[in-house]
Order: C-alpha cells, then structure tokens, then sequence
C-alpha cells in the first residue's frame, strides 16, 4: 500500500516515493519504485495478515488455530492490502490526495479511512469472486462476517492513521531542519558576498601605488609606454568596478579584466612577464561570480612569478568538458611549498565556490607540465 501523498508534505517526498514500510529504518535503505513498493506492499499484508490470525486465536483458539485458517488469513491479507494499494495509487493520480490535503487534517483522515475501508470490502469481495460469486452476498448477510469486516477496516485504518501521524510529524521536523540549512547557508554566503563586494571596492593599496609611480617614472622616460599602462590600468578600473555592481559576469568579461590587470602588470615587470588569455567564442557568455579568477591570476604572480628571477608566463585557458566549463590557470613560476595547496587567497576561493555551488564545483591545483604550478576550476555548466 502506498499512502504516502497523505504523509509527506509537498516540500518533503513526491507521493510515489514513501511507503508505511519506511517507519522503520531498514526499509528506507533501497531505493523508490514501483517494483520495491509492491514488494513492501506483500511484507506488509503479510504482517497484517499474521496479526489478524493472532487476534482471532486468543478470541477463539480451538476454532482458529490450524494452517487452513492461516492460509486462508494470508490470502485475504494480501487482496484486501493489494486494493488498498490501489486504490491509493488511483487517488494519487487523480490528486484527490493533494486536494484532500489542501482541506486539512479531517479531510485527510476521512479520506484515509474512507481508502481503507472501501479497500477492505473490495478485498474480500475479490476473494469471495475467486471462490464463488455468491460467497460475497452470503458473507454480507452473515452479522459475523459483517463485523468481521468492519473490525478488520477499524484496526487497518487505525495503523495507517497512527503511522501517518507520525510520518506528517517526522516530515515538518525534516522540513523545518532544511529550512534551517538553507537560511544558514544564505546568511552565510550573503556576509561572504558582502565581504566580497567590500574587497572588490578596493584596490589593493600597494597595486595603486606601484602602477600610479611606474606611470610617474614613464612620463619623461617613455611617454608612449606610459601611457599605454595608462590606459590599461583605466581599462582594469572599468572592470573591476563594474563587477562590484553586479552579481554575475561573463567568461569573456572576466577574461578582459584579467588581460588588463596583466597589462599593467607587465609594463612594471617588463620580460619577466608573459602571459595568454584563451576563452573560446562559445564560452563568451558562460555566466559567472564576478571577480571568481582574478584571485588565481593574482596568486600565481606574487607566489609563481615574482619570487623568480627570469620571471614567467602565466596562461588562463577554458573548455567545456562534459556538464562542466574548466579554467585552467597555469603559471611557469615556483611552486607552493607542499603544506598549503595555494595558500590563504585559495582557501578563500574554495570556501566561496562551496557556497555558491556546493558540490557541482571544485579547484584542484597541481604540477604544471614545464614547471610552477596549474590551478583548475570546474563550474557547473
């Protein structure tokens, strides 16, 4: 029997994915279909079925306790649990479940118990069809075997409505505990965004004033050189304040803002910096965090290139691989000391694409082929 769209609220379990069989924990461990349920289904009529012959031999001992009227228990367990079932399974796709519930407990109680009871006639009439059509109509006019039904419907819907209680209880602790989750999650990634967002607003305050007195010290020396870092440098300022206004970017825009951060970057560091910049067209528009690989580029010059004497190129491709895009962001430089997988800034990262896509992203970093270091991305395509 399959009940559960009475049991399980809507944010909770779809109606075809519980069963009265999963009170219990061991039943909660296979997963939901059709098959398992009719599975469930014949283990619960069976128990059922063992419960009603235990009833009926300490009413009546010498009369009830023989294999023939434990047969004959079992049989009518599984046709009236088997209508049930049924029946239940009609309702649900007729959304009298949902609409039932939507009128409160009594409506779904009364049409719990309306289900069960209708399904207990209907079972010892299939039953009773079996064995001789007429059986029925005599079995109606038998006051024992009237009340023998209308007990048997009592104790079922009884079970039911005992179990639904405690599934619609277990269900809004389960739902109040996940709406918990999520609240925390979003308090805790709306102050990391606003974090963000405070750091974005910043330049770093050494980069300001390195690129402003490299410019200064071009002026007389070399106007055009000057102002070229000029001009990238304003191109860098465009960007990174335009991405403390919004909550998503492009590849292609985050792309440009790292190719004018490099531009300065190499007019100060002249040879000792070579770099590319490789997005293909159809990733252009792949929507992402703002200022997501800024940090990378960033780390990879301060800890791969700088501490080098001749210096290095540091190369950002991106790919789609599968249900994924892929950054790799690799630098010719030194390699991080084996303990701290990049450091403070990509800890920082990790901890921001957990709360931004929880398990669907990851930064690994590893061995460049030619030495220094690869950082690599995987965003949720």
């Amino acid at each position: 029997m399959n009940p559960s769209s009475l049991a399980a609220p809507a944010e909770c379990r779809k109606r075809d994915e519980w069963h009265p069989l999963e009170i219990f924990p061991v039943f909660r461990r296979f997963q939901p279909g059709p098959v398992r349920d009719i599975a469930y289904t014949f283990l619960w009529n069976a128990g059922l079925g063992f419960v009603f012959w235990l009833i009926a031999i300490a009413l009546s001992p010498r009369h009830n306790m023989n294999a023939e009227y434990f047969v004959w228990n079992m049989i009518v367990a599984q046709s009236i649990g088997y209508t049930i079932h049924a029946l239940f399974e009609l309702g649900g796709l007729l959304r009298l479940d949902t609409w039932m519930r939507a009128h409160g407990w009594g409506a779904t109680t009364l049409y719990y118990t309306g289900i069960s009871s209708l399904g207990v006639v209907l079972g010892f009439g299939l039953v009773a069809a079996i064995i001789e059509p007429v059986l029925f109509y005599n079995w109606l006019r038998n006051p024992r075997m009237v009340a023998t039904m209308a007990v048997s419907a009592v104790l079922i819907s009884t079970v039911l409505s005992v179990i639904l209680f405690m599934r619609e209880r277990r269900a809004r602790a389960e739902a109040q505990l996940e709406r918990e989750r999520l609240r925390s999650e979003r308090v805790e990634r709306d102050a990391v965004l606003a974090n963000l967002r405070a750091l974005q607003a910043q330049i770093e305050p050494h980069f300001l004033f390195n690129t402003l007195a490299n410019v200064t010290s071009l002026i007389d020396a070399d106007p055009a050189r000057a102002r070229g870092m000029l001009e990238s440098f304003i191109r860098f300022l465009r960007s990174s304040l335009a991405a403390t206004r919004t909550e998503s970017t492009t590849l292609r825009a985050e792309a440009e803002l790292i190719a004018a951060f490099l531009e300065v970057l190499q007019v100060r560091m002249g040879e000792r910096l070579r770099y590319s910049v490789e997005v293909p067209p159809e990733l252009d528009a792949f929507a992402l965090p703002p200022m997501l690989l800024q940090p990378v580029i960033e780390n990879a010059i301060r800890h791969g290139l700088e501490p080098k004497v001749d210096g290095g190129t540091v190369t950002m491709r991106a790919r789609r691989e599968d249900a994924h895009v892929v950054v790799d962001i690799e630098d010719t430089g030194v390699w991080f000391a084996a303990t701290t997988r990049g450091g403070v800034g990509l800890s920082n990262l990790r901890e921001r694409l957990r709360l931004l896509y929880g398990d669907r992203a990851s930064l690994d970093v590893g061995d460049a082929p030619g030495g220094g270091a690869i950082v690599r991305l995987k965003l949720p395509a």
